[in-house]
């Protein structure tokens, strides 16, 4: 089930997306899991669209907005940079497929050292904000034998990242942990990277498991990692080395908004968000912005099996709301999607809802906290929660009208 702000997936109990569409096309559930590697003939066609007078939107605006402009300000341009880094940050079960679970916050939208220190201990922020700390994004999770946060961060130039790095090792190394200074460490394969290391020993765990904090300049930025692993200290330097390997490359593809012309960042750039029903009042970092199907992954349940689905139906952007709103291939691929998601739903537990009134391919679902409704919108695909099932039926109709509404 989703949540504020982690999204639906097809993904714990084997439903695989060619599984969907058989679904989608034949209209009936599949008890078990399904094995075919391609979605490249679907047959469902496409719906035709709903008039809005025929939709109750109850409260919600189902109007489309005016494209935002630019962020405006030095603070709103650092969070919309922080996401835009996103996609450029690997996700921890890029180095282990392992590592999917959530781990703390899961995931990190750093536009202040604040949101760093989270990270703790609260020195390393201190020591990245020294130094003209930027802004950055985190990604942590977990298995039953590991846990890795991968993390990108950002500074005003090589010589800032490379003095950075060093100071917030420093800093790692002066801060005590249960009461056990960490000790220099290094990353096999990484001269360049400076780690500590220290026991640590998790709640339910029969004996200590190896921490590494590692801080590795490259360019403008710091590639930086936490590990915990039950398997000793090499396996923790070279889950550290993995990370480091495989997070370079991928940041290089990264062209930075220069730090002057933050305030200047387009909020919405593909104009999807003018088409989203968006959070009001408190809005929480992840909120209210657009990402590409990489960068979405880091808020996905299970970013593995989102990763194949998001390739199979040509996923290009998700925009993430007071409703959820996937960009897919076509219609097909959009029917198929909250198919799975309903069925996903239904296989965890919750009870089958009235379907969004009017809307005859909606599918809701009681859960023990709330409703859970999904809808095709043409290439769409839309999914919300809510308290109450009619306010998350208008939800999601309001979010059809906006999307379908010429």
């Amino acid at each position: 089930m989703t949540t504020p702000d982690a999204l639906r997936r097809l993904t714990k109990h084997g439903l695989t997306l060619a599984a969907v569409v058989l679904l989608a096309a034949c209209s009936h559930a599949n008890e078990g899991p399904a094995a075919p590697s391609s979605v490249a003939a679907p047959t469902a066609s496409a719906l035709p669209v709903i008039s809005p007078d025929q939709l109750n939107v109850g409260n919600y605006l189902s109007a489309p907005r005016p494209v935002l402009g630019a962020a405006g300000s030095v603070e709103a341009g650092a969070a919309a940079e922080a996401r835009r880094m996103a996609e450029y940050v690997i996700g921890p079960w890029d180095v282990d497929a392992s590592l999917i679970d959530p781990y703390l916050g899961t995931y990190y939208v750093m536009d202040t050292p604040a949101v760093l220190a989270q990270l703790g201990p609260e020195a390393i922020a201190e020591a990245a904000q020294s130094h003209g700390f930027v802004g950055g994004f985190a990604s942590a999770r977990k298995s039953d034998q590991a846990v890795l946060v991968n993390a990108v961060l950002r500074f005003p130039d090589p010589a800032a990242a490379a003095a950075a790095a060093g100071a917030m090792a420093d800093a790692a190394a002066a801060s005590p942990i249960r009461g056990v200074r960490p000790e220099r460490t290094p990353i096999p394969g990484h001269p360049e990277a400076t780690a500590v290391s220290y026991p640590f020993t998790p709640e339910g765990s029969d004996h200590p498991w190896t921490v590494v904090r590692s801080f590795n300049p490259h360019g403008t930025f710091v590639l930086t990692q936490l590990t915990q692993t039950s398997a000793g200290p090499d396996a923790a330097t070279g889950l550290v080395a993995k990370a480091i390997a495989t997070q370079g490359p991928v940041i290089d593809g990264f062209t930075p908004t220069d730090v002057a012309a933050l305030a200047q960042i387009p909020l919405d750039p593909t104009g999807l968000l003018a088409r989203t029903v968006l959070v009001t009042g408190e809005v929480k970092p992840t909120k209210n912005s657009v990402y590409p199907a990489r960068a979405a992954m880091h808020f996905q349940s299970d970013p593995v099996a989102s990763k194949k689905l998001f390739a199979d139906t040509g996923v290009t952007a998700v925009a993430m709301g007071q409703a959820n709103v996937y960009q897919s291939r076509d219609s097909q691929t959009a029917q198929a999607i909250t198919k799975g998601f309903d069925n996903e739903v239904l296989l965890q537990g919750a009870k089958p809802a009235d379907q969004v009134p009017a809307l005859p391919q909606s599918h809701c679902a009681a859960r023990p906290k709330g409703f859970y409704c999904v809808a095709p919108a043409g290439q769409y695909a839309i999914e919300a929660n809510g308290v109450g099932l009619p306010e998350t039926q208008q939800l999601v109709a309001a979010q059809y009208v906006l999307l379908t509404q010429k």
